[in-house]
C-alpha cells in the first residue's frame, strides 16, 4: 500500500454571511489558501501533479473553479484542476479523490480541499429564459437550493433533520446544551492561539469590522480570526430562539450550523515524493469510508460511515485520540456521540461548525487542516474526521502520526 501523507494543511479563518470575507469570491478565498499552502510547505509549484476543490454553490462562481484557482497562482498552467462537488461532504471528498490518485501513482503530490462564499451565492430567476409576458416572478436562492435544500423530499435539510430528532427523542435541551459547549470550546480555542498557526490571513480591501472572541469589534485589513463563535452564549440565549423549520421543531439558528465563507485545503503526497522534495509529513492517511442511505436519513449516514471506517481501518472509538466530526446540526451529533458512544473530551474539543460556521464545500479541508493542526499540537496518535453529505450520505477518514 501506498503510504500517503498529509505534508500540510492551510484554511482561512471562517467569515460570517455577509461579513468580513463577503467581498472575496469562493475562488479568491480558494486562491488565498493555495498560496499560503505552497508558502508555508516549502514545495515548489512545480511539484503539484494536481488539483482538486470542493465548491457546491456554483451557481455564478464561473467556468471550472479550481481551474481558476490554478491559473491565478504561481502553479504552472500545466498543472490540471478538478472541482469536486458532494454537498457538504465537498472538500473532504477531494481530499479522498486526492488519496485514490495517488494510491494509483498517477499522482506524486496534489492539492486538496474546498472553498465556497455563501454570501456571494447569486438569486435565480428560471422563468427568465423562455421569457415573461405577465405576472410575478420567482426568485430561487441559489445558496439553499443549491446547498442547504433536499430535493428529493423538497425540503429542506434543517426540516428532515428535525424529522430525525423527534424520531430519536433528540430533545431541545440535549441540542442547545451541545451548541453552548460548541460555542464555549470555541472561543476558547480562539483566545488560547490554537487557530493561529492554520489560519492563512485574507487580505479584504476597505475596513471590515471583525468580531473578536471578547466580542471587541476592530477593523483591520487582514482577516485572521473565526467570526462565528458566541461564547457568552448561555442556555437562556439558546431557549428564547424560536424554531427555525416549523412550530413544532427544536432546531433553532443556535443550534444548527451557521451560514458562513472560507476556505480551506491540505498538500497530500506519495511519502517518498515527499521525501524527495525534502518536506516531512504532519500525518499519515490511514483509511477512508464512504456512506449512503435514504436522503432523508443523512444526518444518521455519518454513524455508518464511522462504523465502515473502524471496520477498514480495525480501530475503535478507543483508539481515536480526536473527533473532528461537521455539526451540520447539534442534533445530529448528540445521536452521533450516543449511538458510538463517543467521549465529549474528545469529540470536537476546539468546537464545531454550530460555532464556528459551516462554508458548505469548504469544510472538509477546514476540518482537515484543523485536524492535523491538533494532532501536532497535542502530540496525539490518531484523529478522525467525518462529514454528512446531502443526498443522504457520509464520509469519514483516519489519520495517524
Amino acid at each position: 500500500m501506498t503510504d500517503v501523507v498529509v505534508v500540510d494543511g492551510a484554511r482561512t479563518a471562517h467569515g460570517e454571511l455577509l461579513g468580513s470575507l463577503a467581498g472575496k469570491t469562493a475562488t479568491e478565498l480558494g486562491l488565498t489558501v493555495t498560496e499560503g499552502l505552497l508558502e508555508r510547505s516549502g514545495i515548489g509549484p512545480d511539484l503539484i501533479d494536481w488539483v482538486c476543490l470542493g465548491n457546491c454553490v456554483q451557481a455564478g462562481v464561473g467556468q471550472v473553479p479550481a481551474r481558476q484557482v490554478v491559473v491565478d497562482s504561481d502553479l504552472p498552467d500545466s498543472c490540471p484542476a478538478t472541482t469536486t462537488n458532494e454537498a457538504s461532504g465537498s472538500g473532504l471528498r477531494a481530499i479522498t479523490n486526492a488519496i485514490d490518485r495517488i494510491e494509483t501513482g498517477r499522482v506524486g503530490v496534489a492539492i486538496a480541499g474546498g472553498m465556497e462564499s455563501m454570501s456571494n451565492a447569486p438569486y435565480l430567476v428560471r422563468e427568465m429564459r423562455g421569457g415573461r409576458r405577465h405576472g410575478n416572478t420567482t426568485l430561487v436562492d441559489s445558496m439553499i437550493y443549491d446547498a442547504l435544500w433536499d430535493v428529493n423530499y423538497d425540503a429542506h435539510m434543517g426540516t428532515l433533520t428535525d424529522r430525525i430528532a423527534a424520531e430519536f427523542d433528540i430533545g431541545r435541551a440535549q441540542q442547545d446544551e451541545y451548541a453552548q459547549r460548541s460555542n464555549q470550546r470555541a472561543g476558547e480555542a480562539i483566545e488560547s492561539g490554537a487557530f493561529e498557526q492554520e489560519i492563512v490571513p485574507v487580505e479584504v480591501s476597505g475596513a471590515s469590522e471583525t468580531r473578536r472572541a471578547d466580542g471587541e469589534a476592530v477593523s483591520d485589513h487582514l482577516v485572521t480570526e473565526d467570526e462565528g463563535p458566541r461564547p457568552e452564549t448561555t442556555a437562556e440565549d439558546l431557549t428564547a430562539l424560536p424554531p427555525a423549520f416549523g412550530d413544532d421543531g427544536t432546531i433553532t439558528a443556535g443550534n444548527a450550523s451557521k451560514l458562513s465563507d472560507g476556505a480551506g485545503a491540505v498538500l497530500l503526497a506519495d511519502a517518498e515524493a515527499a521525501n524527495a522534495a525534502g518536506v516531512g509529513p504532519m500525518a499519515h492517511v490511514e483509511e477512508y469510508a464512504v456512506a449512503y442511505r435514504d436522503p432523508a436519513e443523512f444526518s444518521l449516514a455519518v454513524c455508518d460511515a464511522l462504523r465502515a471506517l473502524f471496520e477498514r481501518a480495525d480501530i475503535g472509538v478507543a483508539d481515536v485520540d480526536h473527533f473532528e466530526l461537521n455539526e451540520a446540526f447539534a442534533a445530529q451529533m448528540v445521536y452521533v456521540a450516543d449511538e458510538l458512544d463517543i467521549p465529549a473530551a474528545k469529540h470536537n474539543p476546539l468546537g464545531g461548525a454550530v460555532a464556528l460556521g459551516h462554508p458548505i464545500g469548504a469544510s472538509g479541508g477546514i476540518l482537515t487542516t484543523t485536524l492535523v493542526y491538533a494532532m501536532e499540537h497535542g502530540d496525539l496518535d490518531r484523529g478522525v474526521v467525518a462529514m454528512s453529505v446531502g443526498g443522504g450520505g457520509a464520509l469519514a477518514m483516519s489519520l495517524t502520526r
